[in-house]
């Protein structure tokens, strides 16, 4: 072990030792930067990779999403159909029982009217029996005559 540090000691001093000249420098300084610079062109090209791939991803659940709001606007216009067929319906059965109740006020109307009538027949059949003390023939109701 002693002997592999005293080599990699003299390793390294004979690194820091070597003095380049200028014209063994360019080489080297070109060299690193020409590294460094395909280093960075590679590190861009692997981002760009990246980012289409996000882009592709993005614009297919962008298209998955404009699927779907195809399919709610149809659905939102069938629904929309539905409930206005459903009160047009009930806008018809609300005329209807309008004009069902408009008939049965008439009737109840008529029938207030003939009640009212037979009312005063049985008052005045009662007062000619309070008078008179008996029963006198009734005269004949415009009804039963008219029957055959």
């Amino acid at each position: 072990m002693p002997r592999l540090l005293e080599l990699l000691r003299w390793k390294l001093q004979v690194i820091f030792a070597w003095k380049p000249t200028r014209a063994q420098l360019l080489p080297l300084v070109l060299g690193v930067f020409a590294i460094a610079g395909w280093g960075a062109y590679a590190n861009k090209a692997s981002a760009n990779r990246n980012l289409a791939a996000e882009v592709s991803l993005f614009q297919t659940e962008r298209n998955g999403f404009v699927s779907r709001q195809k399919e709610l606007v149809l659905a939102n216009i069938d629904l929309t159909r539905e409930w206005q067929a459903k009160l047009a319906s009930a806008r018809e059965e609300l005329g209807q029982a309008v004009a069902a109740r408009d008939t049965v006020k008439g009737q109840l109307g008529i029938s207030q009217r003939e009640l009212v009538a037979s009312k005063k027949r049985l008052d005045q059949a009662r007062e000619r029996v309070t008078e008179t003390g008996s029963i006198k023939p009734a005269e004949p109701s415009k009804k039963a005559v008219s029957k055959p």
